[in-house]
Parts: C-alpha cells; structure tokens; sequence
C-alpha cells in the first residue's frame, strides 16, 4: 500500500527522497523485492553413496557431525552443512528430542502462621539387607513433624496415608471450608498419583508441585532430611526394618520436643508452636 502511494506521488512529480519522508516508508523497504523459492540443489551422488556406506550396522545412529569426521577419516575433504543438507533431504537425520511440558516453578514460602503450607516427601533409609522408606510431612512454620509413614514401600498409597494423617493430627478429620492450606510436594510418581490428587483434593488440601530438579522449591523437607541423615542416619547401622523404625520413633520424638532450632530462635517445634499461639492470643 505504502508503495502505491509513493509511486503516486512520483507521477505527481515529487523527487523520491520527499515521497518516502511523505509516506514515512524506508528506502529499502520501497527498492525491496521478494525472492522466489529456490531451486534445490540436487545431490551429489558420490556422497550419497559414501554417507550410506558409512551408515552401516549401528552406526545408522551417527549423527551429521559423527558422518562429516567418518568421511574425512576416509581422506574426504567435506564440510558438514553439505552432509546435514543430504541427510535431511534423503530422510536421514536423527529425530530430535521431543520436549516435555514446560513446568513453572512456586515461589519460595516464609509462612508465618501454622497450618497454612507444608512441604512432604520420601527418603532413602538402608535397613540391613531390605530397604525402607519414610515419607514426612512438615509444617513450614514451626518446623514441626506434622505426620509420617515409616515403610518398606515407596508408593502413592504411603503418601496419601502420610497426609491422612497430618490433616487428621491439625483438623481433626478435614480440612474446614474457607482455610487454604497448601502442601508443595515434587513430580514424584508418588505425588502424581490420582490416588494420592484424589485424597488431597477429598481433604480440601491444595497441592504445589515443585519444579524439575529443583530441590530449593521446597527447602524446608529437604532441610529436615539433612538433619535426619546427619544426626541419625549416618551415625548408626540397622539390622532390621524394626530397628530403623524405632529409631526412627525415637528421633521424631527428640527432634519435636528437644532439639534446639536456629530458625525458631534456639526452641524446639512444640515450644515454638506454644509461643506462637501465645502470641497469637495475646494479640487478640
């Protein structure tokens, strides 16, 4: 349209540079013309033959790079936009990586009240010759042990059981209408499970899941983990299943009512929880 009425204004006879100023087009733009699509090139036959006989047995997985240097190994001067132009046009190339849904990652959370977000998640614990399993829900706030499943397995039914009983242990049953309590867990099969989506969605819990590979989503199940394994793990060996879980029992049980934490200003969970609600009352 802009080069019509250039054009226009040149039977009128404005010089070139004023019609251009006048319409507010580019030089450029206006001496501009379309290319036609290209002829393609056709190959060379030579090296269709010398790409499929170095395509051979398993090296039919060798990319264009891995073809180019097979051929100048063989005393051939080629360059590998050439190879990559005659693989794609015989259909040789190697299929690309199908990318997966992009995940968002959560926001990093400093609640500041109980019962408002949680973390949850499984971790490694080697019995003797079995293995075991513990999945943990913690309370981002006060740091505390809200419920946990001490097993020999590591599946959906274990982390549904897990948030069973945390909401049971806070709210008796259910979480009440009108309360949003959030609980950020990973892509586990275990957390994606429609079992375990189902019962949190039956408790009135929303789930957060964690970004790929992004253990930092959720610092606070990972902290505790660390603790765990360094206070308890790494400093005993069990023979059993039993007495795994019962040091396990043991530990929860310090962890909850002794052990000093530096993010709750040196109190235990339980007397941390204690101080808030007193605050919280005092407030009121």
């Amino acid at each position: 349209m802009k080069r019509q009425m250039v054009k226009g204004l040149l039977t009128e006879g404005k010089p070139l540079k004023v019609a251009l100023a006048a319409i507010g087009m580019a030089s450029s733009s206006y001496y501009y013309r379309p290319v036609g699509k290209r002829k393609p090139r056709a190959l060379d036959a030579a090296l269709v033959a010398d790409i499929k006989a170095v395509r051979r047995g398993h090296a039919e997985v060798y990319g264009y790079r891995k073809i180019t240097q097979a051929l100048r190994a063989e005393g051939l001067t080629i360059n590998t936009k050439k190879v990559l132009r005659h693989l794609r046009v015989l259909g040789l190339t190697q299929p690309r990586k199908v990318k997966g849904q992009r995940w968002s990652r959560p926001a990093l959370m400093k609640p500041t009240l109980n019962n408002v977000y949680w973390e949850a998640d499984f971790t490694y614990v080697r019995t003797g010759k079995s293995n075991a399993f513990l999945c943990v829900v913690i309370d981002a706030c006060d740091r505390d042990i809200v419920a946990d499943v001490f097993s020999d397995r590591c599946r959906a039914v274990e982390a549904a059981e897990a948030l069973e009983k945390a909401v049971l242990s806070r709210f008796g049953g259910r979480v009440p209408y009108g309360h949003q309590l959030t609980l950020r867990v990973d892509r586990g099969s275990q957390f994606m499970a429609c079992r375990f989506r189902e019962t949190a969605s039956s408790l009135n819990v929303s789930l957060e899941y964690a970004g790929i590979q992004c253990p930092e989503d959720k610092p606070y199940i990972e902290s505790f983990f660390g603790s765990y394994k360094t206070e308890e793990l790494y400093r005993n060996e069990y023979n059993s299943l039993a007495e795994a879980g019962a040091r396990w029992e043991s530990y929860r049980n310090w962890y909850r009512n002794y052990r000093l934490h530096q993010s709750l200003g040196y109190v235990s969970p339980v007397k941390y929880a204690t101080l808030v609600e007193k605050s919280i009352l005092c407030m009121a």
